[in-house]
């Protein structure tokens, strides 16, 4: 761990455009595949997490080099765009930049090995279709693939359980992310986490508050009527403005009632329609907000946009702009809601829900690093199992396949008769880093280990992959398995990457451009591929100027 992070700060004072690459792939090796080694990571403040997620020991990690923190917003990228990889990418690029560095070395231009890497990546995808294996969404291999990607955070009882609760919800909403929510509490265990069908409004992270329920978590409200304003809720203001002198308590005491009949006036509106329960996207005036729950009606302001629209499909009930707008056809209706309390905070449940089913994932952590880890990992395992059922098969796991992309790309180098055949070698030798990484941290010998493989895939044995013991076993009969977008998309951004890496020749300090805004002409010009990251590090990367 020492070396590895002492090897990133050196590449961060360095100018070799390649070195930041490698740092990046060294502090993440050991923390891949289900045995797979924790990394402790204290930020400034003294926080601490403990954890074997790429992504979040990317997160955590000071990087200063302009070309580490290109690699880390790309594999951020792909993370965002995957859920699963992120560790695999980061290995795919430090071997790639470090073949290509050596193909350079000998003679052999960037730019060659670039469209090489771009020729090689071609082939992988055909290789990883005709290995892959089709799969329905009620098929048991989603459950495998969801118990693949949390093999080796928890326990095969814990990793195996939340499989089965995220498969089961992501069926229940048909594999709809949008009707579903992962909420994380700290203070339980593991254990405690629990699928809850219907809709969880978390009221200290969302800034959502209740007035009526109190703290009594027995309180439910049967089959309550609700109605969604999508603004705020106030005593109707006057038309015209002006001042009002008071020149004695009567005149005080007429203000006063005047304010008092106008919110008694919406009060009315509310209640004379029958209405359960006021779901508010904005704030509610803090005396009508009284005066709605001793009249009945539970009010719920500053909901969290998402949820608001949830509700409102969930509840069959169309959001108004104001209460004057309310009417019969605008209101829904739900089976129950109820408080909850939950690690020290609050949730409301809404359950029985007419219109569009809605689930929740309640995940629980001994601290909130552990629990918001939690969320992370299942988050993760949600995005793999939604790949998975939506098409495009599944792979066997254990690094079985990029064996089988090696192997293909090998054959195909073997029948070109230009330099690029040599960046096709190259690329064939750096896909292998994730198997010989997989047998390395299972503590078998990782050259015996690719010679096994190799052989296995050989004799046609495709599935054939590193298990968990560093034995080389066929990995659709261990269960490990993983949708085909993973890999794929894995190459995909690793050749991107090392392609941009590979085209830097120097890192120039330059001043500061006037305006702010001006690209020079390079406006939406996506560098990486993956134009959702180009900004995210707050200053983009630099541009090439050749372009």
């Amino acid at each position: 761990m020492a070396s590895t992070t002492e090897e990133l700060r050196t590449a961060d004072r360095s100018d070799d455009p390649i070195g930041p690459g490698r740092a990046i792939a060294a502090t993440l090796r050991s923390t891949l595949g289900p045995n797979g080694l924790d990394k402790m990571v204290i930020d400034r403040s003294g926080s601490v997490v403990v954890t074997n997620t790429g992504a979040t020991v990317l997160d955590g990690l000071e990087i200063d080099a302009p070309i580490g923190r290109v690699i880390r917003d790309a594999i951020r990228a792909h993370a965002r765009h995957v859920g699963d990889g992120t560790t695999t990418t980061a290995l795919l690029v430090g071997e790639l930049i470090d073949a290509a560095d050596g193909l350079v070395e000998r003679g052999l231009h960037p730019t060659s090995v670039v469209d090489g890497y771009g020729r090689a990546v071609s082939h992988a995808g055909d290789a990883l279709r005709e290995l892959s294996v089709p799969v329905d969404p009620d098929d048991d291999r989603v459950r495998e693939v969801a118990s693949t990607a949390v093999t080796g955070r928890w326990d095969a009882a814990s990793a195996r359980r939340f499989a089965d609760i995220t498969v089961d919800a992501l069926d229940a909403v048909d594999y709809d992310a949008a009707r579903l929510t992962l909420h994380a509490y700290p203070g339980g265990e593991l254990a405690d986490s629990e699928r809850v069908n219907g809709i969880l409004v978390d009221l200290d992270g969302s800034s959502t508050t209740v007035d009526g329920f109190g703290t009594d978590d027995r309180r439910t409200l049967a089959d309550p009527t609700v109605a969604l304003v999508d603004g705020e809720v106030t005593p109707p203001a006057t038309e015209a403005s002006g001042t009002v002198t008071v020149r004695n308590p009567d005149g005080l005491a007429a203000v006063r009632e005047h304010e008092r009949a106008a919110r008694d006036g919406l009060i009315r509106s509310v209640a004379g329609r029958d209405v359960d329960v006021l779901v508010c996207q904005k704030s509610i005036d803090d005396g009508v907000k009284t005066d709605l729950a001793r009249a009945g009606v539970l009010p719920v302001e500053r909901t969290r946009r998402d949820e608001f629209d949830a509700i409102a499909r969930a509840a069959d009930a169309t959001a108004v702009a104001a209460v004057a707008d309310l009417d019969r056809d605008a209101l829904g209706t739900v089976g129950s809601v109820r408080r909850r309390s939950v690690g020290g905070g609050a949730a409301i449940e809404l359950s029985g829900l007419p219109g569009e089913s809605h689930e929740s994932l309640l995940l629980r952590g001994g601290t909130p690093h552990v629990a918001e880890e939690t969320k992370r990992i299942v988050d993760d395992c949600l995005s793999v199992a939604r790949h998975a059922a939506r098409g495009g098969g599944v792979v066997p796991g254990g690094g079985a396949g990029m064996a089988a992309v090696s192997r293909a790309v090998a054959d195909r180098a073997s029948s070109v008769d230009d330099r690029s055949a040599l960046a096709l070698d190259a690329f064939a030798e750096a896909v292998t880093v994730i198997p010989r990484t997989l047998a390395r941290n299972a503590g078998a010998d990782p050259i015996d280990a690719l010679v096994a493989l190799r052989n296995r895939h050989h004799a046609g044995e495709t599935a054939a992959g590193v298990a968990r013991s560093g034995a080389v076993e066929n990995m659709f009969d261990a269960g490990v398995v993983e949708p085909v977008a993973v890999p794929a998309r894995c190459l995909e951004t690793a050749v991107r990457t090392a392609g941009l890496v590979l085209r830097v020749d120097e890192t120039l300090d330059a001043e500061p451009i006037e305006g702010g805004d001006d690209d020079g002409g390079h406006r939406g010009h996506d560098h990486a591929g993956d134009g959702d990251h180009a900004h995210e590090s707050g200053g983009g990367y630099p541009w090439a100027l050749s372009h």
